[in-house]
């Protein structure tokens, strides 16, 4: 006897839940009434045979069944979307939405003119770009919330279930605004008390240079700032004075040439090993496979200039 399946509408209330905190706020963004929305979770409960949230004085907070199931129900509705959008881009030639994730390098420095030329092509198409290193985005791609990322891999980042295309290899440096009082500096020993914006990485390339510039973190007298927006970056470095790791190749960039340049330290820092990488299991979209190749050829292009 096949079990009974929840319905489409029951995920995306609970769904709806989780984003918004309570039932009351899903079931206004859904345009529900909330004794609707109430039934649709209780259906969906006695479905699974669980209690998936517990409603308190702050809201609807999941309980560990709802934990362990909402990952998994996040993965059916992002497939199920995504095998809508491809159909319907099939049909419309190219039309449709892609999300993808990017670090600074590919975001500063190819992406803007790739996305120009992209929507030039296929105007009605929504794309998507969020920022930030590999380990603070690889649950959402793992999930299929993103098509895929452009950025830094290092091997203690477990990828069995991606597929990989290595794109370059990229020499990163300390950068710092033109006239920096520490610019002529030519070690990191010399830098360690000063402010620093660095990428968010729990694990990784970033993680990796952060212990090497700072190897005793508990002695180091420095400011630091995490985070993955450029433009933040880019306000710390030229008006506050804050130094920044980043590839050698962002400096191609003609603004950016003028108004930052590379602190010389005689230590030369790793190597970072850029990849464009996916989901073995996932079935990309024919609008995510035209942007892939665009990216590919513009950052393989843009690498031939360092």
């Amino acid at each position: 006897m096949m079990r009974k399946l929840p319905k489409i509408n029951q995920l995306k209330n609970l769904e709806a839940i989780i984003q918004y905190g309570s039932i009351r706020a899903a079931a206004q963004a859904l345009h529900q009434t909330q004794p609707a929305m109430t039934r649709s979770i209780q259906e969906l409960e006695k479905i699974l045979g669980v209690v998936l949230l517990v409603r308190g004085v702050r809201g609807a907070v999941l309980t560990e069944m709802g934990r362990i199931f909402e990952p998994r129900m996040s993965m059916v509705i992002n497939e199920l979307e995504r095998a809508i959008d491809e159909l319907e881009q099939i049909e419309r030639t190219f039309q449709g939405t892609v999300t993808l994730g990017c670090s600074h390098l590919p975001a500063f420095g190819i992406m803007p003119a790739v996305i120009k030329k992209f929507h030039e092509r296929y105007t009605t198409t929504r794309i998507t770009i969020i920022e930030g290193q590999l380990s603070e985005l690889l649950s959402s791609l793992r999930l299929g919330r993103l098509d895929f990322f452009i950025g830094v891999v290092t091997p203690d980042i477990s990828l069995h279930e991606f597929i990989e295309d290595n794109l370059g290899i990229a020499e990163f440096a300390v950068i710092a605004r033109k006239g920096h009082s520490l610019i002529k500096k030519t070690s990191l020993s010399e830098l360690r008390g000063a402010k620093w914006y660095l990428p968010t990485a729990s694990t990784g390339y970033f993680s990796d240079v952060e212990r090497l510039i700072f190897p005793s973190r508990k002695e180091t007298r420095a400011s630091i700032i995490y985070g993955d927006s450029m433009s933040i970056a880019e306000q710390l470095i030229l008006n506050e004075d804050y130094l920044f790791i980043g590839p050698k190749a962002m400096l191609l960039v003609p603004h950016l040439n003028e108004i930052a340049s590379i602190i010389p330290v005689r230590e030369k820092l790793p190597n970072g090993n850029y990849k464009l990488i996916y989901r073995q299991q996932q079935i990309l979209t024919p609008i995510a496979k035209r942007l892939i190749d665009d990216v590919r050829f513009a950052y393989l292009e843009f690498m031939k200039q360092s």
